[in-house]
Order: C-alpha cells, then sequence, then structure tokens
C-alpha cells in the first residue's frame, strides 16, 4: 500500500514538471535568396506514445483552410545524438513518429514567398513570418511554453519585431502555450521603429511601430505621429485601453513594391502589408492601422466564444463576423476622420 501511494504521489507531482518542459525553436535564414527558412524543434520529457507532429491548415483570424503543410519539405526527425527516427507522413499535415526517446529534434525546410498576414516571405531584405505557415508543433504538448530564438544571416543587421515576450537576448523570446505563439506575427529586418506612450488612468502602455519599407525619415515621423492620433481616437471609443499581456501594442509594417495588401490582427499586435508607400497612399495605409488597432478590442477580447480557442487543424467557423468585422468596417474609416478632420471628404467617400 506505501508503494502504491508514493507512485501515485509522484506520478501526481511529476505531471505538472513534465508539462512544463519547453519546446524550444530556432529559426535561421541561410540562404534568403531562395525564399525559405530553416527551422529546428527540439522536445524533451516526451511521453512514450507516438509523436505527431502537425502542419497548420489554418490561422488565427482566417476563417478558412491554407494547408500550410504544402510548402515544407525536407523533413528530418533524430534523437539529441543525430540519429534518423522514422517519422511516417500519415496526412499532407501530419508526421508520425511512432518509438523515439524522450528528447527529439524535428528540423525542416520551409518555402515563403508571399508578403502577406496569412503566409510566409523570406528574401535577401527581410523574413516576413505568420507562425501557422512556418512552425510545425506536438499534438498533446500545446500547452507547454515556447522559446524562440531567431538568427539572421550573418552579413545582416536585421532586428526582430514581435508580440512574443522577450527571452534572454535579443534574438530569444517566449509564449506561454501554442496559441499564443500562434497568434504572434513576427518581421526580422532592418526595420525602422517609432515608439510612443499614452497615460490610460493608472496605466502608460507602449505603442511600438516597426516599419519596413523604402520611405525616408521625415516620412515615417509625420505617419507615426498620426497613428498615435489614431490611438488616442481609439481609446475614446471603448474609454481605455485593451490590457495588454506586455503592457506594449506593436504596429508591424511591410510597405515595398513587391508586397500584398493586407490587414491582420492579433492579441498584442497587427501585422500590415500594402504595395504602395506612405508618400503614395498615407490615407489609404492609416485606415488599415485604424481597422486593425480596433480589433484589439473588438474581436480579440469582444470575441465570439467559436473562435477561442482556435482550431489549426480546421476551418473555424462563426456566425458572429457581423459583431467583429461590421463595427470595425465602421469605425476605421470613422476614426482617421475624427482624429483629423481635414479627411472629412475620404470618410465621405468610402460611406458612399
Amino acid at each position: 500500500m506505501r508503494s502504491a501511494v508514493a507512485f501515485l504521489l509522484f506520478t501526481a507531482l511529476a505531471q505538472p514538471l513534465l508539462a512544463q518542459a519547453p519546446a524550444s525553436y530556432v529559426l535561421s535564414f541561410p540562404e534568403p535568396q531562395h525564399h525559405w527558412m530553416q527551422v529546428e524543434l527540439t522536445l524533451t520529457s516526451l511521453p512514450a506514445t507516438p509523436l505527431e507532429l502537425h502542419m497548420s491548415r489554418s490561422s488565427p483570424g482566417r476563417y478558412a483552410e491554407h494547408e500550410f503543410a504544402k510548402n515544407v519539405f525536407d523533413v528530418r526527425v533524430t534523437d539529441t545524438a543525430g540519429m534518423v527516427l522514422r517519422a511516417t507522413h500519415t496526412t499532407p499535415d501530419v508526421w508520425v513518429v511512432d518509438q523515439h526517446p524522450a528528447a527529439v529534434r524535428v528540423s525542416y525546410r520551409v518555402f515563403g514567398d508571399r508578403t502577406d498576414g496569412t503566409y510566409l516571405s523570406v528574401d535577401p531584405a527581410h523574413a516576413h513570418i505568420n507562425m501557422p505557415a512556418a512552425l510545425m508543433w506536438a499534438r498533446g504538448l500545446e500547452d507547454r511554453a515556447i522559446a524562440v530564438r531567431f538568427q539572421p544571416p550573418a552579413s545582416v543587421t536585421w532586428r526582430v519585431a514581435t508580440q512574443l515576450f522577450p527571452g534572454s537576448d535579443a534574438q530569444t523570446f517566449t509564449a506561454p502555450n501554442l496559441q499564443y505563439l500562434m497568434d504572434s506575427p513576427t518581421e526580422v529586418s532592418a526595420y525602422s521603429l517609432r515608439t510612443f506612450t499614452v497615460r490610460d488612468g493608472s496605466r502608460e502602455p507602449t505603442f511600438r511601430l516597426a516599419i519596413h519599407h523604402d520611405g525616408d525619415e521625415a516620412e515615417l515621423d509625420g505617419y507615426a505621429r498620426d497613428v498615435e492620433k489614431i490611438v488616442r481616437e481609439e481609446r475614446g471609443v471603448y474609454g481605455e485601453f485593451a490590457p495588454y499581456d506586455t503592457g506594449t501594442y506593436t504596429f508591424i509594417a511591410d510597405y515595398l513594391p513587391w508586397d500584398n495588401g493586407d490587414g491582420m490582427e492579433h492579441r498584442n499586435s497587427t501585422i500590415v502589408t500594402s504595395s504602395s508607400s506612405i508618400r503614395g497612399n498615407r490615407g489609404g495605409l492609416l485606415g488599415t492601422i485604424s481597422h486593425e488597432f480596433f480589433h484589439s478590442w473588438n474581436v480579440e477580447r469582444i470575441r465570439p466564444k467559436s473562435l477561442e480557442p482556435f482550431n489549426f487543424d480546421d476551418a473555424n467557423m462563426s456566425g458572429e463576423l457581423w459583431l467583429a468585422e461590421g463595427f470595425t468596417n465602421y469605425y476605421g474609416p470613422l476614426v482617421p476622420e475624427r482624429s483629423d478632420p481635414k479627411r472629412l471628404q475620404d470618410f465621405t467617400a468610402t460611406l458612399a
């Protein structure tokens, strides 16, 4: 009886410890000119059951399937000594390792040449990463903490812009679980940065504007001032800012001629892309900023129950887009006009 009780007590204590063993990713870009990223995933304290590796089929905020596994190649699973383990590709988006030790390493390459809020883009100028389009994950380990290290090419001075939590150095970040990781788009480039703070009762959140573009500093300074006006005006709509998990909200913007036009909201950030420039389309770009920032309350905190937790294996259906997108589509063009009355003509044209 004592042995049985001791075993049960050990099991009860050990399970939380095993669940907390972090998953660790290293993302590198050995040949950015060829539009692929190298991913290395290390998993430890694994149970003896088959290891099921998934590539997502959908992405937060996208109500459709995208089949991201189509861009994955050179998948290799080994133990920590480098011995190859057999991985069976059971479906287009799932690999199963039946026999494995407690720790394994998964490596693969993933192709990406589309800069928007859904896919991955890698080239000599940057890496623009939507996590579901880039990262495999293990079924049953979704609640584990996660560490991500970005390794830019040796010859460049890229920095990391993301809502992920800061880690031990400027290239390392963490997430509390898979849901947060997959909701954290990241730009790795020689982007320009502007920051500002806004007092909100007892809080004073920081807003970061990380822009990868080919304009000049004066254009960026003026654009950052306009973004701040929008941020302040939207606080007035709700009466307060959303409770950003790190006390920081990050605008990640990519405005280059080869980009695709897009905007996607996330919990503590947004990612916006366009083939136009600040100089040529300032009003249009600010309209997208306004729309996506409005989502930091509406749909990120005030959201349909059907959308959380997010299902990465299937399309996420919702009948409440009239609330999530309808109100946002109204306030998106209205807020810039309120913050700058000179834009009234643009607003009335939008309504028309």
